[in-house]
């Protein structure tokens, strides 16, 4: 049944989050008993595609879906256009939360994930962040971190559609990047499409630059390094820690006040574990 829904989705953006993401993430934990029948939390779930292909593909026994924005209202709408569906599976729960608050209340976990969320994370929410996902694993409970791209990285701006050059935030003043995203050329409907958990559907040419822009400026500031030592330092083990590289020529003025290896790692994944 899973494999005709897969088939079936139009969107590619939508096939990846209902069936690679899950994918990957269950690969990961294969040591460990994989997705089936475990309790697990998606931590930032946008609209709750690839929380729902969990529920649905992973058969857990429930999945909690929290998000500090509306748009997980969007996952039932979605999954009946690329799925088919009428109603959302019964083993799935996506809930609204305010930044930093606690997840126990939601119960505790066997896994905790979170995708391309964590930069977006307040500076000063990082530890209590951190510190909160570990109180609400089980022992032995397993929590997966990417994150991609990492902000010193050439793509870290996230402003990429907009602003092709390489770590452009780095080398431009702040006004001259910010003028040259309100100036940019409008936005491909692919683009908008990828871009809907920041960019509200109606919004027009000037609210969507100034969400952009808003978006760019909340991101955090966070290295591979610094997030494994703020993993470790919450308590947990690290199992498995991948990062990636740019093959791009690093400008020489940033290797004058950067350090390399933050301007070279674009993307960090961490296998981390709760101590039974």
């Amino acid at each position: 049944m899973t494999d005709t829904m897969l088939q079936g989705i139009s969107d590619p953006l939508y096939r990846t989050k209902f069936g690679s993401l899950p994918d990957i993430i269950s690969d990961w934990l294969s040591e460990s008993g994989g997705l089936y029948k475990k309790d697990v939390l998606e931590f930032g779930c946008g609209e709750g595609t690839a929380a729902l292909g969990i529920a649905i593909r992973k058969e857990a026994q429930r999945v909690i879906g929290v998000e500090i924005l509306d748009v997980f209202e969007q996952c039932l709408p979605l999954a009946q256009a690329q799925l088919g569906i009428t109603e959302l599976p019964a083993n799935l729960y996506l809930r609204k939360i305010a930044p930093g608050s606690p997840l126990t209340v939601f119960g505790t976990f066997d896994v905790i994930y979170s995708w391309s969320v964590f930069e977006h994370v307040s500076q000063e929410l990082l530890r209590p962040a951190m510190a909160s996902i570990f109180e609400a694993l089980n022992p032995g409970g397993h929590f997966f971190l990417q994150i991609d791209p990492l902000y010193y990285s050439p793509n870290g701006s996230h402003m990429m559609p907009w602003l092709r050059e390489p770590w452009a935030h780095l080398t431009m003043q702040a006004n001259e990047f910010r003028t040259k995203l309100f100036d940019a050329p409008k936005t491909e409907a692919k683009v908008r499409n990828e871009w809907a958990v920041y960019i509200p559907l109606e919004a027009d040419t000037s609210a969507e630059r100034a969400a952009l822009w808003e978006t760019y400026e909340t991101l955090n500031r966070v290295t591979a390094p610094y997030l494994r030592r703020l993993a470790e330092s919450a308590g947990f083990e690290v199992v498995r820690d991948y990062r990636t590289k740019t093959e791009h020529e690093i400008p020489g003025e940033l290797l004058d006040a950067y350090d390399r290896e933050a301007l070279t790692t674009e993307q960090v994944v961490l296998l981390l574990r709760k101590p039974r």
